[in-house]
């Protein structure tokens, strides 16, 4: 399912959207907001039996696309990447988290995004920079290894890989962003911490239905 968000300028409100469920202000918003991103998806798969493969959507401050069709997803992405590669102006709820849009995750299309992109694709994802972290890939491994062996020989059931997976991920990624290997435990308030961190910016979804409320000068 993909997704593409438009621009609340005038301009745009006059253009002719997709089909949709009708939107209710306010109440609409903010039941859409309050769905997991699970029922989300449940929710969008009954929209398209309905409405077809391009669903329009208010959800927060603006109206949103989705694209449900794998064919047309390619169209946009692929073959008109170019149109649609730029992002819209962060919500409210996320502004801190977007850093003003500074991050390559949420940064417009133009001049700094591509310098980001450079500076990723030269100092991180070069074949030279993959390789010097080929020991750092082994230790994890190892790592793996040993939990799932471990508890294959401890439990007579089938052993649940997601979990072991999961901590290996995040010992890897603790690793190259702070040089340090951490042991279970610090991994676990790393863990707990980003967990909390989640939880308390959804909180602040409410946010979005006031778009232009300013943040005090000393937050900006």
């Amino acid at each position: 399912m993909f997704s593409l968000s438009n621009s609340s300028s005038s301009s745009h409100h006059r253009r002719k959207l997709p089909p949709g469920p009708t939107n209710i202000p306010v109440i609409s918003n903010f039941l859409w907001l309050l769905k997991s991103s699970s029922k989300f998806e449940t929710a969008l798969r009954t929209l398209r039996a309905k409405y077809g493969p391009i669903i329009t959507l208010r959800v927060g401050s603006r109206p949103a696309v989705f694209i449900g069709s794998p064919s047309l997803a390619h169209k946009a992405l692929v073959e008109n990447g170019a149109v649609f590669a730029d992002r819209p102006k962060s919500l409210a709820a996320s502004e801190i988290d977007a850093d003003n849009q500074r991050k390559i995750s949420s940064a417009a299309y133009g001049p700094w995004w591509r310098l980001l992109r450079r500076n990723i694709a030269s100092e991180v994802l070069h074949p030279s920079r993959v390789k010097t972290y080929s020991a750092a890939r082994q230790w994890v491994l190892g790592i793996l290894m040993d939990r799932l062996v471990a508890e294959s020989r401890s439990r007579a059931e089938a052993v649940r890989v997601a979990d072991h997976f999961h901590y290996a991920m995040s010992s890897i990624l603790v690793l190259i962003c702070f040089g340090d290997r951490l042991d279970e435990k610090q991994i676990k308030d790393v863990e707990r911490v980003q967990s909390q961190l989640l939880l308390v910016k959804s909180r602040f979804l409410f946010l979005n239905f006031w778009p232009k409320l300013m943040l005090p000068p000393s937050f900006k």
